[in-house]
C-alpha cells in the first residue's frame, strides 16, 4: 500500500534511525517505557511501574507527556513504596511544572507525607516555589497564543466567511513559526499550567489549520525535532497528519481521529503498521493505549459503586 510511504511517516522513520544514541531521544529511550510503567501503576503492580519510572528518569529528563503526569505519579508510587525522599523530591519536581497544591492535598495517597516534618516543610514553600514557577513562564506569550487561538474560530464556527479565517490561518501560521524558532514548543514550561487561568492553551487548533504544503514541510519536520526533545507530545504531531491524510482522501496511519460515524474514522487495515508508525514517533501500540483505557474504566467504575 503506497501510503504507507507518504512523505510525513517515511520523513520521520529516517530520521529516528539516524540518531545518535550519545544523548537522549524521547521517542526512543523514554515514551515507550512510561507508557509500560503507567498500566502497571493502573493495574497496582506498583514496584514494577516504579522500576519503570526509574529506567525511564535514567535515560531522560523526567517531563510530564500529556495525559500521564508521570513525575506526580512517580511521587505517589514512590510514597506506596515507603520511598518518602523520592515521592517529596519528585513532588517539589512537579510543583515546579506547575502542579498546584491542591492537587496534590485531595490525594489520600499523600495524607502521611503532608502531616510529616518533611511534608510540611514542603507546604510552607509552596508559595515561593510557585512565585518563582510563575516568574519563569512567558505569560505575554500565554496571552498571546490564546487570543490567536480565539481568531482561529472567529470566522469558522458560525460565521463561515473563509476568505476571511484563511487570511488568519496564514498570519497565525506564520506567527507560529516565529515561536518555534524564538521560544521552541510552547508547552507548559514555556507558557505556563493550565492552572494559572484555567484555560486549555494548546497550540493544536493552529497546527490542524496550517496549509498543507508548510505543515508537511515546516511543522512536521519541527514537531518531530520537538518530540524527541521531550517538549512537544506525540499526539500533536499525529493529529496534524492523520488529517492531512484524511483531507486528501487517504486513511489515517496514527489512528488518532475517531468517530464511528465519520469519514473521518478510516484508517489503514494493517494495524501493524499503524502501531509501528505510532511507537516511530513516540505513542503507545493501539492495544496499549486501548488496555489503558479499560483499566482506567474499571478503575472509574470500582470507585462508584
Amino acid at each position: 500500500m503506497r501510503y504507507f510511504v507518504f512523505l510525513p511517516i517515511a520523513w520521520i522513520l529516517v530520521g529516528c534511525a539516524t540518531h545518535q544514541k550519545s544523548e537522549c531521544n524521547y521517542i526512543t529511550d523514554y515514551y515507550q517505557t512510561i507508557y509500560r510503567a503507567d498500566i502497571e501503576f493502573i493495574a497496582k503492580n506498583y514496584q514494577k511501574a516504579f522500576d519503570l519510572y526509574q529506567h525511564a528518569f535514567n535515560s531522560c529528563r523526567p517531563i510530564n507527556t500529556l495525559g500521564y503526569n508521570e513525575i506526580y505519579t512517580f511521587a505517589e508510587v514512590s510514597e506506596i513504596l515507603g520511598k518518602r525522599k523520592l515521592a517529596l523530591t519528585h513532588l517539589e519536581l512537579a510543583i515546579r511544572n506547575g502542579l498546584p497544591i491542591i492537587t496534590i492535598e485531595e490525594n489520600d495517597a499523600f495524607t502521611d507525607l503532608l502531616n510529616s516534618k518533611e511534608g510540611e516543610k514542603l507546604l510552607e514553600n509552596y508559595n515561593n516555589i510557585r512565585r518563582e514557577y510563575m516568574a519563569s513562564i512567558n505569560l505575554q506569550l500565554r496571552s498571546e497564543i490564546q487570543k490567536m487561538i480565539q481568531l482561529d474560530q472567529r470566522y469558522r464556527s458560525n460565521k463561515h466567511d473563509w476568505k476571511k479565517q484563511d487570511s488568519i490561518d496564514t498570519i497565525n501560521a506564520s506567527r507560529l513559526i516565529e515561536i518555534f524558532e524564538q521560544y521552541g514548543y510552547p508547552n507548559e514550561s514555556v507558557i505556563g499550567h493550565n492552572s494559572i487561568d484555567m484555560k486549555s492553551t494548546t497550540v493544536d487548533i493552529i497546527l490542524l489549520h496550517t496549509a498543507d504544503s508548510i505543515r508537511i514541510n515546516y511543522f512536521v519536520p519541527k514537531l518531530t525535532e520537538f518530540i524527541k526533545q521531550g517538549t512537544c507530545s506525540p499526539n500533536t504531531l499525529a493529529l496534524i497528519v492523520d488529517q492531512f491524510y484524511m483531507y486528501n482522501d487517504q486513511p489515517q496511519i496514527y489512528g488518532t481521529i475517531r468517530g464511528k460515524n465519520s469519514r473521518y474514522h478510516t484508517m489503514i487495515n494493517d494495524l501493524q503498521q499503524v502501531d509501528k508508525n505510532r511507537i516511530a514517533i513516540g505513542l503507545p501500540p493501539l492495544k496499549l493505549s486501548e488496555k489503558r483505557d479499560s483499566l482506567r474504566k474499571q478503575k472509574y467504575n470500582k470507585r462508584s459503586n
